[in-house]
């Protein structure tokens, strides 16, 4: 026959044995609390595993490419900074003040746009100068085309080649009425600029030079000398006549 504390000590047993939670101990001792391996361990449905995979692929992806961007706007970051700095440092400011760069930078554009002959001038040459196939007696030169200098007697043009020698000799011309225009600092706008060109075309940057007393006249005196420049071989031609005062329209009002 089992004694009492046989009895409760193989009850215990069966007890921790059926449910090990129970965890039954002897009168006076201290539970403690412990979790069985089932609740400490869960096993994840089919979907948490997928999306446990996914998360694993794609983290360390993701990881890369912010780690990346973020490098590359460090280092633009740090350019621009650098730059900024550099635009701000005396020595550099110095430097560009002794070089001019300020003023050449600022001047770049205007005069690059300047260099372009408009399609109005050259349209204005054509009508004041006419078209000749052949070569010409032109006073001073021979001349073809629409005012250009011939190569020879004998040459001969078509209208197409013709107009290319007017540009080529527009550009000449034009360059020097801006060379004077920067040189004495005058204010002269583009219809100016192209009634000035007319006139060196057609008289030579010579005569530019004594129409404007090598850049000492004002456009008001320039514009009471521009008639005068009507003669050629020593006469008064009807042809310069017109074509003077057709400068000095465009000169003092533009394109009409």
């Amino acid at each position: 026959m089992r004694t009492n504390a046989e009895d409760r000590q193989r009850k215990r047993i069966e007890a921790s044995q059926q449910n090990p939670e129970l965890n039954v101990g002897d009168p006076g001792d201290k539970r403690k609390s412990k979790r069985s391996l089932a609740e400490r361990t869960t096993v994840p449905s089919p979907e948490e595993s997928a999306e446990g995979v996914r998360r694993m692929q794609n983290d360390p992806k993701k990881t890369s490419q912010e780690k990346d961007s973020a490098d590359i706007l460090a280092t633009v970051s740090g350019w621009m900074e650098a730059i900024a700095n550099l635009e701000e440092a005396p020595e550099l400011k110095e430097k560009k003040a002794s070089l001019n760069i300020g003023s050449m930078q600022s001047s770049l554009s205007p005069k690059k746009k300047e260099s372009k002959k408009s399609d109005n001038l050259i349209n204005f040459i054509v009508e004041h100068e006419g078209f000749s196939s052949t070569a010409y007696d032109d006073f001073k030169q021979t001349s073809i085309g629409y005012g250009t200098k011939a190569t020879s007697k004998n040459q001969t043009i078509t209208e197409v080649e013709a107009k290319k020698l007017l540009e080529r000799d527009l550009d000449t011309a034009r360059k020097a009425v801006l060379k004077m225009k920067d040189k004495a600092g005058y204010d002269w706008n583009e219809n100016k600029v192209d009634a000035l060109t007319s006139f060196t075309y057609n008289a030579g940057e010579g005569n530019l030079k004594k129409l404007t007393k090598n850049g000492t006249r004002s456009n008001e005196e320039i514009a009471a000398m521009l008639p005068e420049y009507k003669k050629a071989g020593g006469k008064v031609l009807d042809g310069l006549i017109k074509r003077r005062a057709a400068e000095l329209k465009l000169f003092n009002e533009g394109y009409t």
